[in-house]
This record gives C-alpha cells, sequence and structure tokens, in this order.
C-alpha cells in the first residue's frame, strides 16, 4: 500500500535533520556537525535528571544486568559491616553510641546482602524517604555516613560504595534500605518499622513519628 503516514513524516523528519546537520556543519568553526540520529532516535522521552537506581522494580523476566561495582580506593577499608573509613556500622555496635542527625535527617537501616544478619545504619534526607503511606517520595538521594561523618552523598550508588554493601546488581535503594531506626524505652538505637516504598503494601501510619530524633 505504500509509504504509510507515520514512514513519510519519519523521512521528513530525516531529511529536515539532515538539512540541519549540513548547514550548522557549514557554518561552525570547529567542523563538528551535529549527530543526525541522535537527533531523530535519541530524543528524551524519560524524565530529566532521573537516576537508573531510581527506577522502580519491574516485573519483567529479563535477569537483572550485573553491576560493577566501583572499586574501593587503595588503603581503604573493604569489610562487611565496615565503611571505607574503617568505622563500624553495623546496629549491634553503635546502638548505644551517639549519632548526630542533620535536621531533615532520619536514621535507617540498610540491608547488606553480604552479611543478611545485620542491619548498617545510615542517615538519609526525609526528603527521599516516603511517609507512611508509601507516597511523596522525591527521586535521587541524600545521605550521610555516621561512621566516618562523610557527608554529602547524592547519589546512592556512591553512597552504596563508600558504606561497602557489595552489591552484585544496580543498586536499587527501595531494595536496601528497608527500616526505620529508634530508640527504645532504654535510649538505645533499635530497628522500627519497615520503610514503606510504593511497591510495599504495609502501612505504618500507626507509628508516631515524633518519637524520632
Amino acid at each position: 500500500m505504500g509509504n504509510s503516514y507515520a514512514g513519510q513524516l519519519k523521512s521528513a523528519r530525516f531529511e529536515e535533520a539532515l538539512h540541519n546537520s549540513i548547514e550548522a556543519s557549514l557554518r561552525s568553526s570547529s567542523g563538528d556537525p551535529q549527530p543526525i540520529f541522535t537527533q531523530l532516535y535519541l530524543e528524551p522521552e524519560a524524565y530529566p535528571g532521573r537516576e537508573l537506581e531510581d527506577d522502580d522494580d519491574s516485573d519483567s523476566s529479563s535477569p537483572p544486568l550485573p553491576y560493577l561495582q566501583t572499586p574501593a580506593p587503595d588503603g581503604c577499608c573493604t569489610l562487611d559491616g565496615f565503611c571505607q573509613a574503617g568505622k563500624d556500622l553495623r546496629l549491634v555496635t553503635i546502638a548505644a553510641e551517639p549519632i548526630e542527625v542533620p535536621a531533615g535527617f532520619e536514621l535507617v537501616g540498610a540491608k547488606s546482602p553480604s552479611i543478611p544478619e545485620h542491619i548498617l545504619v545510615c542517615a538519609v534526607d526525609r526528603r527521599f524517604l516516603p511517609d507512611e503511606n508509601g507516597k511523596n517520595a522525591l527521586l535521587g538521594f541524600s545521605g550521610n555516613c555516621v561512621g566516618c561523618g562523610e557527608k554529602g552523598f547524592r547519589y546512592f550508588t556512591e553512597f552504596s560504595n563508600h558504606i561497602n554493601l557489595k552489591l552484585s546488581t544496580q543498586p536499587k535503594k527501595q531494595k536496601h534500605l528497608k527500616y526505620y531506626l529508634v530508640k527504645n524505652s532504654q535510649g538505645a538505637l533499635c530497628k522500627g518499622p519497615l520503610i514503606c516504598w510504593k511497591d510495599y503494601e504495609q502501612n505504618i501510619s500507626h507509628f508516631n513519628f515524633t518519637q524520632w530524633f
């Protein structure tokens, strides 16, 4: 039946992009034309600035892509349960120690695949955590290391490297930040309710957030 309207439209777009690229090349002093196929086929359709680690877990049967974690710099601690500065992050060890929590941050517990029996203590900007209904968490990440005190981690990938989570797949904070941490009647830090990510149905609205730090 000949070319469809969609095919004609794509052909017209290609010709226009080609014309624009040639014209830009002739006018440019650098002689580097804009790539045609980038203009045509790689136009942004996703949300700008969104990190891969913030993608939702899907029900796809495709196996996860292998994740090559950045090697720790020479001289850094790589022991499970410790940050790269060699400070212990395990809840069982630091439950009774004073921990500085900046304004706007919450203490949460992460589960490392290499030591599933332990919870690692992390300080995370509450804007990137869901509310009690599992909603309103901003995309992205901001966290501090409660062990060595290093601040300003803006990517969960970078943070997971620092606290030696040793992940084998692309890190997703929803999977590894498991619990809110609270203080018990003795003043010791302990495991609180599960973090209600949007793909997790348990409701923690009964929890009184005023007892946090």
